[in-house]
């Protein structure tokens, strides 16, 4: 019997620890399962703010706290966020090496402090949990911080369960920063993207360009008719004698700068600039039927400015440059050519007969062939000039475009087409 009732009296701890241990087993299964939801929560989101705010909210389930805080440093810079309590401040003196903050950034090591604070960041608070926040390379990245104004709040458990979550809000913050500086690689790289791309299209049109990129190489493309044009100034190797070179590069510079302008708003594309000589051609890459019309309407533009320029000069006393403008239409092949700096180009008789046009011209005129003649004279008025020879060409039928028809112009120098001259265009390109 007195064994007996030994064996009773020594039990009754004994199950008194049990359940104890069983209540805290089940305490701390809960709060890892808790720490398992924040992490699943914060694991949702790549944006750093959106993981602290889950932090804030779900954290409460894990600790007591009355403030709770994230410091972080990434990318040479760091911030205190608070997540739940009064905003603290935090100073030069909060992040030295004797302060907690600072000891767990030099060392890695969570710092709890049960009772009586010396962080200038936490001072008002008795009982101070700093966990470390480590990357993946074993670098203290910042850390996570709990407060409360009750001594002796927190215990090891506390601090272990604290350092669970650490772990996963760490992994968070890491894959936020990864992807921030993937975005930041990829914004890098679009920008470099588009920047050799308008380099490709300052060289090719875009379908050309689109179909290098594409395919890697360009297929020639047949074009039953287009019209080239080539402009060239007059005694310019004379003139620019005259002249510094760097004034003379900026004049031409100019020049062909308010040709592109032109060009481009009348749908000619620009092939290229040899020494004084500027060529485009109308109805390439995109092939249409006004292409004749374009290139006149460019023309007549084209020697607008150049009158407009030699008055400027003549002002003040600086010599000028006459323009010679011819055109011509008819078959060409267009392609590009080279590996490393690629041009696009035409070739065939019609680009040889358009240059005949030009060196055949007169000084502020617009020579034309009997092909484009045809092509526009229903727009515009030309002046027959005969049968001119052409260098290795013989005689070829030649004209002037002098204006746009007086009733399809808008203006009295025949410059602009009217509504009318629209419509007629219109019904050509149907």
């Amino acid at each position: 019997m007195n064994g007996n009732g030994l064996e009773k009296q020594e039990r009754e701890p004994l199950l008194l620890i049990a359940r104890r241990l069983l209540a805290e087993t089940q305490a701390l299964s809960t709060r890892i399962a808790a720490v398992n939801e924040i992490a699943t929560a914060i694991n949702r989101s790549l944006n750093l703010d959106e993981i602290l705010r889950v932090v804030g909210k779900q954290a409460k389930w894990l600790l007591d706290f009355e403030h709770c805080s994230v410091y972080i440093c990434h990318s040479n810079s760091c911030r205190l966020v608070t997540l739940f309590g009064s905003p603290v401040e935090l100073d030069a003196a909060s992040v030295i090496e004797d302060s907690p903050l600072g000891r767990v950034m030099k060392t890695g090591q969570p710092q709890l402090i049960k009772e009586g604070s010396t962080a200038a960041f936490l001072a008002p608070y008795a009982s101070q949990l700093i966990i470390p926040l480590v990357s993946d390379r074993s670098l203290v990245m910042g850390t996570i911080n709990f407060a409360t104004t009750l001594p002796k709040a927190y215990t090891l458990e506390d601090v272990r369960i604290g350092y669970l979550l650490a772990l996963q809000i760490s992994a968070a913050i890491r894959n936020a920063n990864c992807f921030e500086e993937l975005n930041q690689l990829n914004a890098q790289l679009e920008a470099e993207k588009r920047k050799s791309d308008q380099l490709l299209l300052n060289i090719l049109p875009a379908d050309v360009a689109d179909e290098l990129k594409s395919t890697g190489r360009v297929k020639p493309v047949y074009y039953e008719s287009a019209s080239v044009l080539f402009t060239d100034f007059k005694n310019f190797t004379n003139l620019a004698e005259q002249l510094p070179p760097q004034e003379l590069v900026d004049e031409l510079d100019y020049c062909f700068s308010a040709f592109d302008m032109v060009t481009e708003a009348q749908n000619l594309e620009k092939l290229k600039t040899i020494g004084d000589s500027y060529m485009c051609v109308g109805g390439i890459p995109t092939p249409n039927r006004t292409h004749a019309i374009d290139a006149a309407l460019a023309a007549l533009q084209i020697r607008e400015f150049m009158q407009w320029r030699r008055q400027e000069k003549i002002q003040n006393n600086h010599p000028y440059w006459e323009i010679r403008i011819g055109i011509h239409s008819g078959p060409l092949l267009a392609g590009a050519i080279g590996h490393k700096k690629f041009a696009y180009d035409v070739w065939g008789d019609t680009v040889n007969i358009a240059s005949r046009m030009e060196s055949s011209g007169v000084s502020g005129g617009i020579n034309i062939s009997e092909t484009t003649f045809q092509l526009i004279k229903d727009f515009f008025e030309c002046e027959y000039r005969g049968k001119i020879d052409a260098k290795n060409k013989g005689d070829i039928d030649m004209y002037l475009v002098t204006r746009i028809k007086e009733n399809l112009s808008l203006d009295p120098r025949g410059l602009l087409p009217n509504e009318k001259f629209n419509q007629l265009y219109s019904v050509i390109n149907e």
